[in-house]
């Protein structure tokens, strides 16, 4: 199945973009588990994360919580809502303590207005689509599939590399993840001890450490 990176625009704009638009901002902080925006709120801001992890979530008609992504430093929160002019289409929560930039949506508009850069905002925010669109496919798929793929995905977007391994900081809890692959709590948490057991990856209080991404690559076309 294709993958579908999402992309971090401050990473594609010039040095001299960067800085004009990091100093459009106001410096923010906020501590773990601290809701930034709320599906359905009014877009009158985005944020630049330079420091922690943020989820994003959506309701189902029924009431649950649906991880869409894991978001990380120099990512964009907020602003399709800005350029689209519409309601926040999801909610964003600090997984670790973030620190970051608020930038109002009216210096969001005239930065990217001014710049040209409408196409690349653009790209991104179908991209941000296709990822959500990807996990109804994903569902057809083992959990430990879909479990090994997302901590994959995890680690390419906010993970760190300690020597061999690469540490993610998270709070996110078994149900989180269960919602954010489609799959039962009791499901993950039997696929996670098996991770463990192989010692492919490793969990300790607010953190997961893969120990051998290679094997959870394979884990996940073998599964």
């Amino acid at each position: 199945m294709e993958e579908v990176a999402s992309i971090r625009i401050v990473d594609l704009i010039t040095a001299d973009q960067r800085r004009e638009l990091e100093a459009l901002g106001t410096p923010v902080e906020f501590p773990a588990e601290h809701t930034l925006f709320w599906e359905g709120q009014p877009a009158h801001s985005a944020l630049i994360i330079q420091r922690g992890n943020v989820k994003v979530t959506s309701a189902a008609p029924d009431g649950s919580e649906t991880i869409l992504a894991i978001r990380g430093s120099t990512e964009i929160m907020g602003d399709e809502g800005v350029l689209m002019s519409e309601p926040r289409s999801a909610t964003v929560t600090t997984i670790t303590e973030v620190g970051g930039l608020d930038i109002k949506a009216e210096d969001l508009l005239r930065f990217v207005d001014e710049n040209g850069l409408w196409p690349l905002m653009y790209r991104a925010a179908v991209r941000r689509r296709r990822q959500s669109d990807r996990q109804m496919l994903l569902a057809r798929s083992s959990v430990r599939s879909r479990l090994a793929r997302w901590l994959i995905e995890l680690a390419e977007e906010v993970g760190e590399e300690q020597g061999d391994d690469i540490v993610i900081s998270t709070t996110l809890s078994q149900n989180d993840i269960a919602g954010r692959i489609g799959a039962s709590r009791d499901a993950v948490a039997i696929e996670l001890r098996r991770l463990r057991e192989t010692g492919m990856i490793s969990t300790g209080r607010r953190r997961i450490a893969i120990h051998d991404a290679h094997a959870l690559r394979e884990a996940i076309r073998t599964s």
